[in-house]
Order: structure tokens, then sequence, then C-alpha cells
């Protein structure tokens, strides 16, 4: 009877998109939206000629767009790991403050230099807390991937301080290549077993207990 309690419980913890297609929709969303980003900063006057508005008012149009997308896809159609993920909401808090931002920028609340420089800073930033967030307290063998790209985006950010003037010339395009990446090798890579139970090491992305990890003597132990 127990058997069949735990066998469907764990039923309904795979029912549902898993983490896996939750990244891969996250990466090809976050390739195309920079990518769009790239090409309209290339082509000023491109999104106004075509479609009638600023270019701006496309592009923070689009990543609105797709963050209600991955909110939807992750708590209307994800598997319990995902919905109830902490990560995963908290990249929605990092996601919603900078929009938050752009919507500030569009509105003409700020200055028009600083309004440029909301339009575009906060994401790459937004993206160091956040790999760097998961790279810290994922359990799973794709924290590599994720610390590395926190230091890329890091690097993003410190490298349009220095060279702003260069900054429509490769920055968008260079940040896509930081959003997308790490996604796609934790969906790759990432050791989450399928058709385990929830204890299953790596199969979620819940806080690690960094406190009560296992050691390697502990682990030796449990197999004497």
């Amino acid at each position: 009877m127990m058997d069949t309690a735990a066998a469907q419980t764990d039923a309904e913890m795979q029912e549902g998109v898993g983490i896996d297609a939750v990244l891969v929709v996250g990466a090809v969303l976050g390739a195309l939206g920079w990518a769009l980003t790239q090409f309209l900063a290339s082509t000023p006057g491109f999104a106004l000629s075509t479609v009638g508005v600023d270019g701006a008012v496309v592009v923070v149009g689009y990543w609105a767009l797709a963050s209600v997308a991955m909110v939807a896809l992750g708590v209307l159609a994800g598997q319990r790991d995902v919905r109830y993920s902490p990560l995963l909401w908290a990249w929605g808090v990092l996601v919603a403050g900078a929009l938050s931002l752009d919507a500030v920028a569009l509105a003409g609340l700020v200055g028009p230099e600083l309004g440029r420089t909301l339009l575009w800073a906060p994401w790459p930033v937004v993206l160091a807390i956040g790999f760097a967030l998961t790279g810290v307290v994922a359990a799973h063998r794709a924290r590599a991937a994720y610390l590395v790209a926190a230091f890329a985006a890091g690097l993003v950010v410190l490298a349009a301080v220095l060279f702003p003037s260069t900054v429509p010339d490769w920055a968008f395009a260079a940040t896509g290549v930081v959003h997308a990446v790490p996604l796609l090798v934790d969906a790759r890579t990432g050791d989450r077993a399928t058709g385990t139970s929830p204890d299953a090491s790596g199969s979620s992305y819940e806080f690690r207990d960094l406190g009560n990890a296992p050691t390697d003597d502990d682990r030796e132990e449990d197999h004497a």
C-alpha cells in the first residue's frame, strides 16, 4: 500500500513540463531576444519605419512577453519541482526588477543618457547575480557552467563601463551568449534523475542543505 502511494506521488511529481525543457525554452527565448536587440541597435530607425514604434519599445515588449511566457510555462505547465523551485522564483524577482527599470526608462522618468543605460545594463547584472546564485545553491553538476557564466556577465558589464561607446556594436550579442549557453549546458548535462524519488541527488532545483551535505566519509560508511 505504501509502495503504491509512493509510486503515485512519484508519478505526480513527473507530470508536466520538466526543468530541462524549461531551460531550453529560456535559452531559445534569450538568444532570440538578444539577437533582436543587437539587430535593432545596429539598424537605428528600422523598427520605427517597419512597425511604427521605437526599437526600445519593441525590445522591452519582447522581453516582457518572453518573461510572462516563461512564468506561465513554469507555473501552469511545469512539474511540481519546477513550480515550487526557490531558484526559479528568485530568477522571476530579478527579471521583474530589470523589466521595472526598463519601464522607468521608456516612460521618460529619467534623463536620456541614464535611460539608455537602464534599458540594457540591468540585464547582465541580473544574469551575473542569478547565475552566481544558481551556481552556489543548485545541487547538480552544471554548477560550474553557471559560475563561469556569472563571471562572464560581470566581464560584459566591466567592458561596457570601460568602453561605453562600443556597447551597441557587441554588448547585446555577448549578453545573449552568456544568457543561453549555461542554460543549454545544464539542460544537456545536468544530473537530474528521472523516474526516481524527489530525494534523488540533483533531481530538482531546490536549495542545497550546505550544513548537512554528506561528506566522503559518510558515503564510505553508507557503502560499508
